[in-house]
């Protein structure tokens, strides 16, 4: 019998080409599922109320597309309704330079965040029915 190297080594290089690809789409679908963020998407929204001694912070969603289940899109303040609002859920983590009536950034952040000091379990009416964790970006 005899042996072809050509053959041989043709079949080891495509072998190994499979092995690499499939390393490759392994390592791509780990990295999706194992990111901190809700998808990529960027927000920016506005502080509707905030409250300094409670640290809640009652926001409007002003530019990015969000899952309507994710937010209130129903809440009343001040005798206007409005879409796309959100309780910041994190609210001890929420930066405390930024006031009533000021815009930021943010991405939504996937993994819940324990909040158990007595301020965050306040329980304060009037505000959005849903809440978000979140991740104010620059």
């Amino acid at each position: 019998m005899r042996c072809d190297s050509t053959n041989y080594f043709s079949m080891n290089y495509k072998a190994i080409g499979a092995a690499f690809l499939l390393v490759i789409t392994l390592c791509a679908f780990k990295c999706n599922k194992t990111s901190e963020h809700i998808g990529g998407t960027l927000y920016t929204a506005i502080v509707k109320s905030s409250s300094s001694c409670a640290r809640y912070y009652a926001c409007i969603i002003t530019e990015g597309y969000i899952d309507p289940e994710l937010v209130d899109n129903n809440w009343e303040s001040g005798n206007r309704i409005y879409q796309k609002a959100f309780m910041v859920r994190n609210n001890c983590d929420f930066p405390s330079g930024i006031r009533e009536g000021e815009s930021f950034r943010f991405r939504i952040v996937k993994k819940p965040v324990k909040n158990d000091c007595i301020i965050c379990n306040i329980a304060i009416t009037g505000t959005p029915s849903k809440s978000l964790n979140i991740e104010v970006v620059p």
